[in-house]
């Protein structure tokens, strides 16, 4: 008989993929930030932040969004572009703004990856530590019994079957989460 893990597959590889940009886009993004380097720092600081909201807003990049603080810190240098010529003072503040701004988005993106690379490490060994008794005891009826087929020799429904058991792996990976921060009574 053949083991359901089979049909598990890189559960962890499988998320990281979806939750963080593909290599072209990490690409574009530098490239962009690099081209704003050369023209002026308030720039730069707004390629950083369009840059960190692509990274951090990539798994929801059906519906954009820039976040509340990113529009504020755009709306800000958009204000100090438009405003007159700077004496030293306001253009000092602009400067720390930009500084301020560019940490900002670097750590906001930075944050985002680690976390997306912790939790797919993390899915990945729950689902390594699943044996196919616990892997069958996941999956609802139909689907159970489709396991038992599959095992047997039947592949007419693997890869409907694969996708089943990839989402219940992720879900039972990610329930103990949820259950750690409930209190006993």
């Amino acid at each position: 008989m053949r083991s359901l893990r089979q049909l598990v597959g890189p559960v962890g590889m499988g998320y990281l993929r979806r939750a963080v940009p593909p290599p072209w886009v990490w690409t574009a993004l530098a490239a962009g930030v690099v081209a704003a380097c050369l023209i002026e720092l308030p720039l730069t600081a707004a390629a950083a932040l369009l840059a960190s909201a692509i990274v951090v807003h990539w798994p929801r990049r059906a519906r954009p969004a820039l976040g509340y603080w990113r529009a504020l810190g755009l709306a800000l240098l958009a204000v100090l572009a438009w405003a007159p010529e700077p004496d030293s003072l306001s253009q000092w503040f602009e400067h720390g703004l930009a500084i301020a701004l560019l940490a900002l988005a670097g750590l906001s993106a930075l944050a985002h990856v680690l976390q997306a690379r912790r939790l797919s490490r993390r899915l990945q060994q729950a689902a390594d530590a699943m044996d196919d008794s616990r892997l069958l005891a996941l999956l609802p009826g139909e689907a159970a019994t489709l396991a038992h087929r599959w095992r047997a020799g039947d592949d007419s429904h693997a890869d409907e079957l694969a996708v089943v058991m990839h989402l219940a792996v992720m879900h039972a990976a990610l329930a103990p989460k949820a259950a750690d921060g409930a209190v006993d009574a």
